[in-house]
């Protein structure tokens, strides 16, 4: 059985493996968004894709 300091430490260390994960999963792959300023503009020649919508829509 853990006293009561063990099991503080332990959910004091599982917090902050959490944070990390939390952190991690946020900036993960971040540096390839796509910033403001650096979108690209489509062609306007070019219409917009189509596509059938099927079952209900709220249009």
């Amino acid at each position: 059985m853990l006293s009561i300091n063990d099991e503080l430490t332990m959910v004091e260390i599982l917090a902050v493996l959490v944070g990390i994960a939390i952190t991690w999963a946020i900036y993960f792959g971040s540096d390839k968004a796509e910033l403001p300023g650096e979108a690209t503009e489509p062609d306007p020649a070019i219409p917009d894709e189509t596509f059938k919508v099927e079952g209900r829509t709220l249009e």
